[in-house]
């Protein structure tokens, strides 16, 4: 999956944030370190190392105030500099329907 001029195609501005954000996939049942660099109401932009076979995952971004927003997403493009994914987020989760 290419990256391709997505600030066209976003229905929302995004917000350049520097969050630190942890991420699960279904394929490692790990956690996944992340950086959210910006974020928008419809996705945000994940400095991390993510397998290439991974397209849909789930995070848990912490916000200020110690507040965390937990959802599901999709990557929808990847980048080679910095390192990270596009994502557009799904849904939303409560605390509890993270996987364990």
């Amino acid at each position: 999956m290419a990256r391709s001029d997505g600030k066209a195609q976003r229905q929302f501005a995004r917000r350049s944030v520097n969050l630190p954000a942890s991420v699960r996939v279904r394929v490692h049942g790990g956690e996944l370190r992340a950086v959210a660099e910006n974020i928008s109401p419809g996705g945000a932009f994940l400095r991390m190392e993510l397998p290439e076979t991974i397209e849909v995952l789930e995070a848990a971004i912490v916000l200020p105030h110690g507040k965390e927003l937990h959802i599901r997403a999709t990557v929808r493009w990847r980048c080679d500099e910095p390192r990270g994914v596009g994502i557009q987020f799904e849904r939303f989760l409560e605390t509890a329907q993270l996987r364990r």
